[in-house]
């Protein structure tokens, strides 16, 4: 910084000195603007600007040791001449804080996606204090120490501004996933109701051949929200009775099947009762 400010070194040398401040701040300026603008085109065209009026302004910098919270102001400046000329972006939020991996498959790219604009919009509401300090210290991973110096604020109040901005970030984001989650609700339509009831339905499905009587095979099939039962000649409805666990019914007659699981968990017999009496322990073979 000295060296840009001397007045008996050549322009050249200034001129190198001041390209190198510019390297050193470029990107806290471009995330500071962008936290004032919201708008990362708008952001870039800021920093640039300040950058230039810096360097114009130089000789008004008494204080080499206090660049970062005087060219602060002069990018506070910039922001406020392009805000009331503002313009849309054309730049994503994705793409100005680089998350995506190109390496990573389509599902994953929907969720970075979808993260980002939640997290996007989350710091947009913070206080423009809090924004600032969120996406210096995060995004682009400046230290507290130098957000101090160019914020010109004291360390402890950098560190307040990041406590209460990750309170209401937590808060914000889990208001939002609330929200999102109730619109995902099972309830909010009967698709989820009817795919368990298919899948409760579906697994009583299958073949089963009666010990006593291995010619005799009953299949239950499907159709639509009805079960149905083939074997020997006849073909019954089934229904569940009520209070009665692991039973179906059929429709036409008091034919009752009470079905076994094994130790996964999965229906291995039926035990078939007509009128009272048991008719016979049918394993499931297919």
């Amino acid at each position: 910084m000295i060296r840009a400010k001397d007045s008996d070194a050549t322009l050249a040398d200034r001129h190198e000195a001041f390209c190198e401040l510019v390297r050193l701040f470029q990107d806290m300026a471009y995330a500071c603007a962008y936290a004032v603008l919201g708008d990362f085109c708008l952001a870039e065209d800021a920093a640039q600007e300040a950058f230039i009026s810096a360097w114009q302004k130089l000789g008004q910098l008494r204080q080499p040791e206090a660049f970062p919270g005087w060219f602060r102001r002069v990018l506070l400046t910039a922001c406020n001449r392009l805000t009331r000329g503002r313009r849309q972006g054309t730049i994503s939020i994705d793409e100005g804080m680089n998350l995506h991996d190109p390496n990573a498959d389509q599902q994953t790219l929907i969720e970075i996606a979808e993260l980002t604009t939640a997290l996007s919009k989350a710091i947009e509401r913070l206080s423009l204090n809090e924004r600032m300090v969120v996406i210096l210290f995060y995004v682009k991973e400046h230290s507290q120490k130098d957000i101090s110096a160019f914020l010109d604020v004291p360390s402890t109040t950098v560190a307040k501004r990041l406590y209460s901005a990750r309170l209401h970030l937590r808060g914000m984001l889990m208001d939002e996933f609330k929200s999102d989650l109730a619109a995902h609700c099972p309830s909010r339509d009967k698709t989820f109701a009817e795919k368990v009831q298919a899948g409760i339905y579906d697994e009583y499905i299958g073949q089963y051949r009666f010990e006593l009587r291995p010619e005799l095979i009953v299949t239950i099939r499907r159709e639509g929200e009805r079960l149905v039962s083939e074997g020997g000649g006849q073909t019954n409805v089934l229904f569940a009775t009520d209070g009665a666990k692991g039973e179906l019914r059929a429709e036409e007659f008091d034919g009752r099947g009470k079905f076994i699981r094994d130790e996964q968990g999965r229906i291995s017999h039926l035990v078939y009762t007509e009128f009272g009496n048991e008719m016979g322990l049918a394993k499931k073979i297919a």
